[in-house]
Protein backbone atom coordinates (compact mmCIF):
# COMPACT_ATOMS: atom_id res chain seq x y z
CA UNK A 1 0.00 0.00 0.00
CA UNK A 2 2.78 2.43 0.84
CA UNK A 3 4.10 2.17 -2.38
CA UNK A 4 0.81 2.36 -4.34
CA UNK A 5 1.07 6.05 -2.58
CA UNK A 6 4.34 6.65 -3.52
CA UNK A 7 3.61 6.03 -7.20
CA UNK A 8 0.40 8.21 -7.06
CA UNK A 9 2.52 11.12 -5.65
CA UNK A 10 5.31 10.29 -8.78
CA UNK A 11 2.43 11.22 -10.77
CA UNK A 12 1.24 14.30 -9.15
CA UNK A 13 4.94 15.43 -9.36
CA UNK A 14 5.30 14.43 -12.91
CA UNK A 15 1.55 16.27 -13.88
CA UNK A 16 3.71 19.44 -15.48
CA UNK A 17 5.77 16.72 -17.12
CA UNK A 18 2.47 15.42 -18.62
CA UNK A 19 0.78 18.09 -19.71
CA UNK A 20 2.24 18.66 -23.13
CA UNK A 21 1.11 14.81 -23.62
CA UNK A 22 -2.63 15.52 -22.33
CA UNK A 23 -2.95 18.77 -24.49
CA UNK A 24 -1.46 16.57 -27.80
CA UNK A 25 -4.17 13.98 -27.11
CA UNK A 26 -7.13 16.40 -27.26
CA UNK A 27 -5.72 17.95 -30.43
CA UNK A 28 -5.67 14.61 -32.03
CA UNK A 29 -8.49 13.50 -30.38
CA UNK A 30 -10.34 16.75 -31.73
CA UNK A 31 -8.76 17.13 -35.29
CA UNK A 32 -10.80 17.72 -38.30
CA UNK A 33 -9.34 15.87 -41.23
CA UNK A 34 -10.27 17.58 -44.86
CA UNK A 35 -7.71 15.74 -47.23
CA UNK A 36 -4.90 14.21 -47.02
CA UNK A 37 -2.59 17.20 -45.88
CA UNK A 38 -4.83 16.75 -42.91
CA UNK A 39 -4.59 13.33 -42.48
CA UNK A 40 -0.70 13.12 -42.64
CA UNK A 41 -0.78 15.35 -39.60
CA UNK A 42 -3.29 13.75 -37.91
CA UNK A 43 -0.96 10.53 -38.13
CA UNK A 44 2.34 12.16 -37.34
CA UNK A 45 0.54 13.98 -34.62
CA UNK A 46 -0.37 10.33 -33.14
CA UNK A 47 2.96 8.97 -33.77
CA UNK A 48 4.46 11.51 -31.74
CA UNK A 49 2.00 10.50 -28.85
CA UNK A 50 2.85 6.99 -28.92
CA UNK A 51 6.12 7.88 -28.36
CA UNK A 52 5.70 9.93 -25.72
CA UNK A 53 2.97 7.16 -23.73
CA UNK A 54 6.47 4.64 -24.29
CA UNK A 55 8.80 7.13 -23.00
CA UNK A 56 6.50 7.39 -20.04
CA UNK A 57 6.11 4.52 -19.62
CA UNK A 58 9.85 3.13 -19.21
CA UNK A 59 10.38 5.92 -17.24
CA UNK A 60 7.64 4.74 -14.66
CA UNK A 61 9.07 1.38 -14.59
CA UNK A 62 12.17 2.67 -13.97
CA UNK A 63 11.36 4.19 -10.70
CA UNK A 64 12.59 2.90 -7.27
CA UNK A 65 8.97 1.37 -6.35
CA UNK A 66 9.22 -0.47 -9.70
CA UNK A 67 12.94 -1.57 -9.15
CA UNK A 68 13.70 -4.64 -7.05
CA UNK A 69 17.62 -3.46 -5.72
CA UNK A 70 20.48 -5.61 -4.55
CA UNK A 71 21.50 -4.29 -1.23
CA UNK A 72 22.57 -7.46 -0.23
CA UNK A 73 24.08 -8.76 -2.79
CA UNK A 74 28.05 -8.17 -1.58
CA UNK A 75 27.08 -8.94 1.07
CA UNK A 76 28.57 -12.50 2.01
CA UNK A 77 28.51 -14.09 4.86
CA UNK A 78 30.85 -16.96 5.48
CA UNK A 79 28.24 -19.24 5.05
CA UNK A 80 26.58 -19.03 2.29
CA UNK A 81 22.68 -20.15 2.54
CA UNK A 82 20.12 -21.07 0.49
CA UNK A 83 18.59 -18.26 1.04
CA UNK A 84 20.80 -15.82 -0.93
CA UNK A 85 20.04 -17.93 -3.65
CA UNK A 86 16.63 -17.66 -3.50
CA UNK A 87 16.51 -13.83 -3.73
CA UNK A 88 18.91 -14.09 -6.40
CA UNK A 89 15.54 -16.26 -7.86
CA UNK A 90 13.51 -13.72 -6.98
CA UNK A 91 15.15 -10.69 -8.66
CA UNK A 92 15.65 -12.96 -11.83
CA UNK A 93 11.56 -13.49 -11.31
CA UNK A 94 11.09 -9.48 -11.11
CA UNK A 95 13.26 -8.69 -14.24
CA UNK A 96 11.62 -11.49 -15.93
CA UNK A 97 7.97 -9.76 -15.38
CA UNK A 98 9.19 -6.98 -16.06
CA UNK A 99 10.26 -8.20 -19.60
CA UNK A 100 7.16 -9.98 -20.76
CA UNK A 101 5.39 -6.49 -20.06
CA UNK A 102 7.51 -4.51 -22.15
CA UNK A 103 8.82 -6.98 -24.71
CA UNK A 104 6.38 -9.86 -24.70
CA UNK A 105 2.83 -9.23 -26.69
CA UNK A 106 0.96 -12.20 -25.22
CA UNK A 107 2.21 -10.96 -21.61
CA UNK A 108 1.36 -7.04 -22.34
CA UNK A 109 -1.60 -5.35 -22.41
CA UNK A 110 -0.03 -2.16 -22.95
CA UNK A 111 1.84 -4.34 -26.31
CA UNK A 112 -1.25 -5.46 -27.56
CA UNK A 113 -3.19 -2.18 -27.50
CA UNK A 114 0.41 -0.69 -29.16
CA UNK A 115 -0.40 -3.01 -31.70
CA UNK A 116 -4.04 -2.33 -32.21
CA UNK A 117 -3.41 1.39 -32.60
CA UNK A 118 -0.77 1.31 -34.89
CA UNK A 119 -2.66 -1.39 -37.61
CA UNK A 120 -5.55 2.07 -36.68
CA UNK A 121 -2.62 4.33 -37.83
CA UNK A 122 -1.57 2.10 -40.71
CA UNK A 123 -5.00 1.89 -42.15
CA UNK A 124 -5.32 5.75 -42.04
CA UNK A 125 -1.92 5.92 -43.82
CA UNK A 126 -2.97 3.61 -46.65
CA UNK A 127 -5.98 5.49 -47.01
CA UNK A 128 -3.49 8.73 -47.12
CA UNK A 129 -1.98 7.50 -49.56
CA UNK A 130 -5.36 6.36 -51.68
CA UNK A 131 -6.38 9.90 -51.33
CA UNK A 132 -3.56 11.66 -52.54
CA UNK A 133 -3.32 8.67 -55.48
CA UNK A 134 -7.26 10.26 -56.24
CA UNK A 135 -6.08 13.18 -55.99
CA UNK A 136 -3.04 12.70 -58.51
CA UNK A 137 -5.71 10.95 -61.03
CA UNK A 138 -7.94 13.43 -61.20
CA UNK A 139 -5.46 16.42 -61.59
CA UNK A 140 -4.12 13.91 -64.64
CA UNK A 141 -7.26 13.33 -66.11
CA UNK A 142 -8.47 16.90 -66.55
CA UNK A 143 -5.12 17.96 -67.68
CA UNK A 144 -5.08 15.67 -70.41
CA UNK A 145 -9.00 16.68 -71.24
CA UNK A 146 -7.73 20.04 -71.81
CA UNK A 147 -4.87 19.16 -74.12
CA UNK A 148 -7.39 17.71 -76.28
CA UNK A 149 -9.61 20.98 -75.94
CA UNK A 150 -6.34 22.55 -77.06
CA UNK A 151 -5.82 20.23 -80.05
CA UNK A 152 -9.82 20.39 -81.01
CA UNK A 153 -9.65 23.97 -81.00
CA UNK A 154 -6.28 24.64 -83.08
CA UNK A 155 -7.69 21.81 -85.53
CA UNK A 156 -10.79 24.32 -85.79
CA UNK A 157 -8.47 27.40 -86.36
CA UNK A 158 -6.96 25.83 -89.13
CA UNK A 159 -10.03 24.83 -90.75
CA UNK A 160 -11.13 28.07 -89.86
CA UNK A 161 -8.46 29.38 -92.16
CA UNK A 162 -9.47 27.03 -94.86
CA UNK A 163 -12.79 29.02 -95.38
CA UNK A 164 -13.92 29.74 -99.20
CA UNK A 165 -12.59 33.15 -100.71
CA UNK A 166 -14.12 36.94 -100.51
CA UNK A 167 -15.56 36.38 -103.84
CA UNK A 168 -17.44 33.43 -103.25
CA UNK A 169 -18.66 34.29 -100.21
CA UNK A 170 -19.71 37.82 -101.54
CA UNK A 171 -21.84 35.43 -104.07
CA UNK A 172 -22.97 32.83 -101.50
CA UNK A 173 -24.22 36.14 -99.10
CA UNK A 174 -25.92 37.91 -102.31
CA UNK A 175 -27.92 34.70 -103.23
CA UNK A 176 -31.19 35.13 -102.60
CA UNK A 177 -32.19 31.24 -101.42
CA UNK A 178 -33.10 30.73 -98.02
CA UNK A 179 -30.91 27.86 -98.17
CA UNK A 180 -28.05 29.06 -98.84
CA UNK A 181 -28.57 32.24 -96.22
CA UNK A 182 -29.28 29.81 -93.44
CA UNK A 183 -26.28 27.91 -94.26
CA UNK A 184 -24.24 30.83 -93.84
CA UNK A 185 -25.38 32.06 -90.57
CA UNK A 186 -24.96 28.88 -89.50
CA UNK A 187 -21.20 28.73 -90.30
CA UNK A 188 -21.05 32.39 -89.12
CA UNK A 189 -22.34 31.29 -85.36
CA UNK A 190 -20.12 27.91 -85.79
CA UNK A 191 -17.19 30.47 -85.78
CA UNK A 192 -18.65 32.98 -83.26
CA UNK A 193 -19.13 29.98 -80.43
CA UNK A 194 -16.28 27.86 -81.83
CA UNK A 195 -14.77 27.44 -78.49
CA UNK A 196 -18.40 25.79 -77.16
CA UNK A 197 -18.75 23.28 -79.81
CA UNK A 198 -20.43 20.12 -79.47
CA UNK A 199 -16.58 18.12 -79.04
CA UNK A 200 -15.33 20.71 -76.14
CA UNK A 201 -19.31 21.30 -74.83
CA UNK A 202 -18.58 17.10 -74.44
CA UNK A 203 -14.75 17.41 -72.77
CA UNK A 204 -16.14 20.11 -70.23
CA UNK A 205 -18.86 17.91 -69.52
CA UNK A 206 -16.13 15.28 -69.02
CA UNK A 207 -14.77 17.89 -66.66
CA UNK A 208 -17.03 17.87 -64.96
CA UNK A 209 -17.80 14.37 -64.23
CA UNK A 210 -14.29 13.64 -63.72
CA UNK A 211 -14.13 16.50 -60.66
CA UNK A 212 -17.62 14.85 -59.37
CA UNK A 213 -15.83 11.09 -59.78
CA UNK A 214 -13.64 11.77 -57.67
CA UNK A 215 -15.31 13.95 -54.98
CA UNK A 216 -17.14 11.52 -54.86
CA UNK A 217 -14.31 8.71 -53.99
CA UNK A 218 -12.96 11.28 -51.57
CA UNK A 219 -15.99 11.60 -49.67
CA UNK A 220 -15.80 7.72 -49.56
CA UNK A 221 -12.18 7.77 -48.29
CA UNK A 222 -12.97 10.67 -46.22
CA UNK A 223 -16.07 8.56 -44.39
CA UNK A 224 -13.36 5.60 -43.95
CA UNK A 225 -11.15 7.62 -42.27
CA UNK A 226 -13.72 9.33 -39.75
CA UNK A 227 -14.75 5.78 -38.48
CA UNK A 228 -11.07 5.02 -37.85
CA UNK A 229 -10.41 8.26 -36.45
CA UNK A 230 -13.29 7.41 -33.57
CA UNK A 231 -12.09 4.21 -32.96
CA UNK A 232 -8.35 5.61 -32.35
CA UNK A 233 -9.51 8.35 -29.83
CA UNK A 234 -10.71 4.88 -27.81
CA UNK A 235 -7.37 3.35 -28.41
CA UNK A 236 -5.57 6.14 -27.45
CA UNK A 237 -7.25 6.01 -24.02
CA UNK A 238 -6.96 2.43 -24.19
CA UNK A 239 -3.26 2.74 -24.15
CA UNK A 240 -2.31 5.28 -21.26
CA UNK A 241 -4.57 2.75 -19.19
CA UNK A 242 -3.13 -0.12 -19.94
CA UNK A 243 0.28 1.79 -19.26
CA UNK A 244 -0.50 2.51 -16.25
CA UNK A 245 -2.32 -0.51 -15.14
CA UNK A 246 1.29 -2.51 -16.29
CA UNK A 247 3.17 -0.18 -14.15
CA UNK A 248 0.64 -0.26 -11.02
CA UNK A 249 1.71 -3.98 -11.55
CA UNK A 250 5.09 -3.98 -12.00
CA UNK A 251 5.35 -1.77 -8.84
CA UNK A 252 2.84 -4.51 -6.85
CA UNK A 253 5.76 -7.30 -7.96
CA UNK A 254 8.23 -5.05 -7.08
CA UNK A 255 6.63 -4.99 -3.58
CA UNK A 256 6.49 -8.64 -3.18
CA UNK A 257 9.96 -9.31 -4.24
CA UNK A 258 11.81 -6.55 -1.82
CA UNK A 259 9.26 -8.03 1.01
CA UNK A 260 10.80 -11.71 -0.28
CA UNK A 261 14.09 -10.51 -0.44
CA UNK A 262 14.06 -8.71 3.06
CA UNK A 263 13.48 -12.22 4.77
CA UNK A 264 15.74 -13.91 2.38
CA UNK A 265 18.17 -11.13 4.17
CA UNK A 266 16.59 -11.98 7.65
CA UNK A 267 16.75 -15.69 7.47
CA UNK A 268 20.37 -15.48 5.83
CA UNK A 269 21.33 -13.87 9.10
CA UNK A 270 19.31 -15.90 11.48
CA UNK A 271 21.69 -18.80 9.47
CA UNK A 272 25.16 -17.20 10.24
CA UNK A 273 24.02 -16.50 13.71
CA UNK A 274 22.47 -20.14 14.16
CA UNK A 275 25.70 -21.37 13.25
CA UNK A 276 27.88 -19.97 15.62
CA UNK A 277 25.00 -20.55 18.43
CA UNK A 278 24.67 -25.08 17.62
CA UNK A 279 28.57 -25.24 17.53
CA UNK A 280 29.20 -23.06 20.38
CA UNK A 281 26.46 -24.26 22.94
CA UNK A 282 24.75 -27.12 21.53
CA UNK A 283 27.39 -29.50 19.26
CA UNK A 284 29.11 -31.91 21.43
CA UNK A 285 32.64 -30.88 22.03
CA UNK A 286 34.10 -34.93 21.33
CA UNK A 287 32.06 -35.02 17.72
CA UNK A 288 34.25 -33.42 15.31
CA UNK A 289 32.32 -34.07 12.21
CA UNK A 290 30.59 -31.52 9.95
CA UNK A 291 27.38 -30.31 9.95
CA UNK A 292 25.20 -27.76 8.45
CA UNK A 293 22.68 -25.57 9.58
CA UNK A 294 19.42 -24.82 7.18
CA UNK A 295 16.49 -22.07 8.60
CA UNK A 296 13.70 -23.73 6.77
CA UNK A 297 9.88 -23.31 6.70
CA UNK A 298 7.17 -25.78 7.99
CA UNK A 299 5.65 -25.53 4.65
CA UNK A 300 8.08 -26.22 1.47
CA UNK A 301 6.17 -23.77 -0.66
CA UNK A 302 7.16 -20.77 1.14
CA UNK A 303 10.69 -21.06 0.13
CA UNK A 304 9.70 -20.33 -3.66
CA UNK A 305 8.43 -16.72 -4.07
CA UNK A 306 5.08 -16.41 -4.81
CA UNK A 307 4.16 -12.54 -4.96
CA UNK A 308 -0.01 -13.72 -4.34
CA UNK A 309 1.26 -15.61 -1.18
CA UNK A 310 1.45 -14.36 1.78
CA UNK A 311 4.83 -13.50 4.04
CA UNK A 312 6.04 -16.31 5.98
CA UNK A 313 5.92 -15.96 9.51
CA UNK A 314 8.52 -16.76 12.83
CA UNK A 315 6.17 -19.38 13.87
CA UNK A 316 6.69 -21.36 10.78
CA UNK A 317 10.50 -21.65 10.84
CA UNK A 318 12.56 -24.27 12.46
CA UNK A 319 15.92 -24.65 12.92
CA UNK A 320 17.78 -27.87 10.89
CA UNK A 321 21.07 -30.02 11.46
CA UNK A 322 22.43 -32.08 8.90
CA UNK A 323 25.06 -34.30 9.35
CA UNK A 324 27.59 -33.51 6.45
CA UNK A 325 27.37 -31.64 3.48
CA UNK A 326 24.19 -32.14 2.79
CA UNK A 327 20.30 -31.65 3.53
CA UNK A 328 18.82 -34.59 2.83
CA UNK A 329 16.27 -36.71 5.20
CA UNK A 330 18.21 -39.24 6.60
CA UNK A 331 21.35 -36.77 7.21
CA UNK A 332 18.67 -34.82 9.65
CA UNK A 333 20.76 -34.71 13.21
CA UNK A 334 18.32 -32.15 15.29
CA UNK A 335 15.84 -30.07 14.49
CA UNK A 336 15.33 -26.73 16.60
CA UNK A 337 11.51 -24.82 16.56
CA UNK A 338 12.16 -21.27 15.81
CA UNK A 339 10.14 -19.28 19.01
CA UNK A 340 11.32 -16.33 21.36
CA UNK A 341 13.25 -18.15 23.54
CA UNK A 342 15.69 -19.79 20.68
CA UNK A 343 15.80 -16.43 18.98
CA UNK A 344 16.90 -14.62 22.38
CA UNK A 345 19.61 -17.40 22.21
CA UNK A 346 20.80 -17.39 19.22
CA UNK A 347 21.16 -13.60 18.73
CA UNK A 348 23.69 -12.67 21.10
CA UNK A 349 25.30 -9.46 21.06
CA UNK A 350 28.86 -11.31 20.29
CA UNK A 351 26.74 -12.06 17.10
CA UNK A 352 24.61 -9.40 16.59
CA UNK A 353 28.07 -7.38 16.54
CA UNK A 354 29.46 -9.42 13.86
CA UNK A 355 26.87 -8.79 11.73
CA UNK A 356 27.03 -5.35 12.29
CA UNK A 357 30.79 -4.97 11.24
CA UNK A 358 29.97 -7.02 7.96
CA UNK A 359 26.73 -4.35 6.99
CA UNK A 360 29.13 -1.80 7.96
CA UNK A 361 31.80 -3.14 5.79
CA UNK A 362 29.96 -2.70 3.17
CA UNK A 363 27.80 0.45 4.08
CA UNK A 364 24.66 -0.82 5.01
CA UNK A 365 23.60 1.10 7.75
CA UNK A 366 20.39 -0.48 8.80
CA UNK A 367 20.33 -3.37 10.75
CA UNK A 368 17.67 -6.27 10.20
CA UNK A 369 14.75 -6.20 12.67
CA UNK A 370 15.37 -9.90 13.89
CA UNK A 371 18.66 -8.58 15.20
CA UNK A 372 17.27 -6.23 17.68
CA UNK A 373 15.37 -9.04 19.52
Amino acid sequence: MKCFFVYLSNIRARHRETRTTEMNTTATATATINGAKDLKKYIDGNNQLIQQILEEYLRDIQQPAALVHQPTQEIKFPKNTSWNIRADLCRADHSSFVYKRIGLPQFSTFLQKEATLNEALTQLDQLRKMLVTNKQQKKTAIRKIHEIIRLVKETEEIRDQRLPSPTFDFVTTMATDDDDDSAEDDRNDFLLERCDSTIVKSLKAQIETTKQNHRTITRNLLQQVNSIVKAVRHYIVDLKRSAEDNVGEIIHHAEKCRAFIAKCFDYAVLSYCAHAWWHETQKDAMDHGYYHLEVETVNPDDTVFNPNAAATTENNLRICVYAGNTIRQESLAHVYDYDHDLAQAIYTPETICEIEQIIHHFNRANVVSTCDA
